[in-house]
C-alpha cells in the first residue's frame, strides 16, 4: 500500500507538471485505504485525457485503485461541493498548491486534521496553558509537572492541573485531595456533560492546599475523573475528535475559557497522554501556549518524538502558521557521569538534526524577519532544540505521596532550570 501510493503521488505531480490546463489535483485515501482522484479541467473536452490517465493509475495501483478519477467540471451541484469540500480538507503537497492529499481516518483526526490555536492570546491578564507530553511513559514527564506547579505555587501562584491522561489518570491520586471526599468527577464528566449546558465548574475540582505542597499559593486539581465501576463507560463515550466545523469548539475549549474566567489561575497545566493517542492528538493541536516534550536517547523515543515535531512544526509551516511553542527535555539520564555526559552529547546532535528536519523553518532572506523559528536559531542556547537535562533521580522514583518529596521537586537545581526555561518562553517579561 506504501509503494502503491508513493507511485500515484509521483504520478500525479509529473501530470500537474505536463498539463498546465489542469487548475487543480486531488487525491483522496479512503477509509478503507483505497485511492480515489479529482482533477478540475480547463476546458471538459479535455476529460478525455483522464480517462487514459484512469488506465495508467490503474495499472500503478491495483489493487488500491479504486478507478475513480474525478472529473470535477463534469458533475452537478451535490459533486461540485463534495469536491470542494475535498479540496478544503486537503493538505498540500506542492509548492503551487495545485495538488493536495485527503487522509479520511476513523479515529486521531486531530493528528491529521486542520490545525487549531490557542482560546486566547497571551498577555499579562491571561494564563498560559501548557502541555506535557512523552511518546513513552515512564520518563517523569508528571513528576516535573508537579515540580513546576509546587515551584510556582510556593511563589504565591494559583495553578490549576487538568488531568487529560484519561487512560491512565495519575494527578488525582499525585495531588491527593485535603480532605477525604474530594470531587466525585473530573474532565471526563465535564466533557460527556457540557453539552446539556454549562456546568458548575466547583463540581468538578479540588484544592490542595497543604503548605508543603502549595507554599502561599494554590493548586486547583482537575482530574481526569473517578475511577470506579462507571469510569470506563464514561470514558468510552468521550469525543476527543476536533470537531468538523473549524467556527465550533471543542469541550475542552470551553474547560480551559470557563477556568480563565472563574477560576483567575496564574497558570493551567495539562498532562497528556503518552503516545500517538487521541487525546494527546487533541492537546498537541495547538491548543496550548507551550509544549513540554519528554524523551531518552532511544531511537523509540525519537521515532515518536519525530511526529510531533512534524506535527508542531512543519505541518503548521506548511499552513502558513507558526510553529506550536515547545520545550525540549531529555529525561531519565543515567546517574553516572560518563555515560550520562556521553547520553546528552548523542541526545542534542539527534535533536538538532530531528528540529532541522521536522521543525523550523528554511531561513528567510529578511535577517528581520521572525514570524518562525528557523534553521539560523539552531546557534541560539535557549532555542526549542536545546533540551533541558533531567537526571534519573530513584528517590523521585518510588515515593508514597508527592508530600514525601516536594522539598526535592522545590530545589533540584534541573527542575528550577526546567521551570525558569518554561517562564522565559512564556512570559512577556524575562524571569
Amino acid at each position: 500500500m506504501d509503494e502503491v501510493r508513493k507511485a500515484i503521488i509521483t504520478e500525479l505531480r509529473s501530470l500537474l507538471k505536463q498539463h498546465p490546463e489542469i487548475e487543480r489535483l486531488i487525491l483522496i485515501d479512503d477509509l478503507f485505504g483505497s485511492l480515489h482522484a479529482v482533477a478540475w479541467l480547463e476546458k471538459n473536452e479535455d476529460a478525455k485525457k483522464l480517462e487514459a490517465l484512469n488506465e495508467v493509475l490503474k495499472e500503478i495501483a491495483s489493487p488500491f485503485w479504486a478507478e475513480a478519477l474525478w472529473n470535477a467540471s463534469e458533475g452537478n451541484a451535490s459533486d461540485t461541493l463534495f469536491f470542494e469540500y475535498a479540496w478544503k480538507e486537503g493538505q498540500t503537497s506542492d509548492e503551487n498548491d495545485r495538488f493536495r492529499i485527503v487522509e479520511r481516518h476513523r479515529n486521531r483526526g486531530a493528528w491529521l486534521g486542520h490545525l487549531s490555536t490557542p482560546p486566547w492570546s497571551l498577555d499579562e491578564s491571561n494564563p498560559p496553558v501548557i502541555v506535557f507530553y512523552s511518546f513513552k511513559g515512564g520518563v517523569g514527564r508528571t513528576t516535573a509537572l508537579a515540580s513546576f506547579a509546587i515551584q510556582q505555587a510556593h511563589s504565591g501562584d494559583r495553578i490549576v492541573i487538568i488531568d487529560f491522561d484519561l487512560d491512565a489518570p495519575g494527578i488525582g491520586t499525585l495531588f491527593a485531595a485535603d480532605h477525604e471526599n474530594p470531587t466525585q468527577w473530573g474532565v471526563v464528566d465535564f466533557i460527556l456533560e457540557n453539552r446539556f449546558g454549562e456546568n458548575d465548574l466547583r463540581d468538578y475540582y479540588y484544592a490542595c492546599r497543604r503548605e508543603k505542597i502549595s507554599g502561599s499559593g494554590e493548586i486547583l486539581v482537575i482530574p481526569a475523573g473517578q475511577v470506579n465501576e462507571d469510569y470506563l463507560g464514561k470514558l468510552v463515550r468521550v469525543d476527543s475528535e476536533p470537531p468538523s466545523d473549524t467556527r465550533e469548539k471543542h469541550p475542552l475549549c470551553d474547560l480551559l475559557i470557563q477556568i480563565k474566567e472563574e477560576l483567575k489561575p496564574q497558570w493551567i497545566l495539562i498532562d497528556a497522554r503518552a503516545g500517538i493517542s487521541e487525546p494527546a492528538g487533541l492537546l498537541l493541536n495547538g491548543i496550548a501556549h507551550l509544549n513540554v516534550l519528554f524523551g531518552t536517547f532511544s531511537d523509540q523515543s525519537w521515532q515518536g518524538l519525530r511526529l510531533v515535531l512534524d506535527k508542531l512544526g512543519a505541518q503548521r509551516i506548511q499552513q502558513n502558521l507558526p510553529q506550536s511553542e515547545c520545550i525540549l527535555v531529555q529525561a531519565m539520564i543515567p546517574e553516572d557521569s560518563t555515560v550520562g555526559i556521553k547520553a546528552t552529547h548523542t541526545f542534542s546532535e539527534r535533536a538538532r538534526d530531528e528540529f532541522s528536519n521536522y521543525y523550523y523553518a528554511e531561513d528567510p532572506e529578511d535577517p528581520d524577519e521572525d514570524t518562525y523559528w528557523y534553521n539560523r536559531d539552531l546557534e541560539n542556547d535557549t532555542a526549542p532544540h536545546v533540551p533541558l537535562c533531567l537526571t534519573y533521580q530513584p528517590r523521585l522514583a518510588q515515593f508514597e505521596k508527592i508530600d514525601d518529596v516536594a522539598d526535592t521537586l522545590v530545589e533540584s537545581p534541573q527542575y528550577v532550570e526546567l521551570a525558569k526555561r518554561i517562564i522565559m518562553r512564556v512570559k512577556w517579561s524575562e524571569p
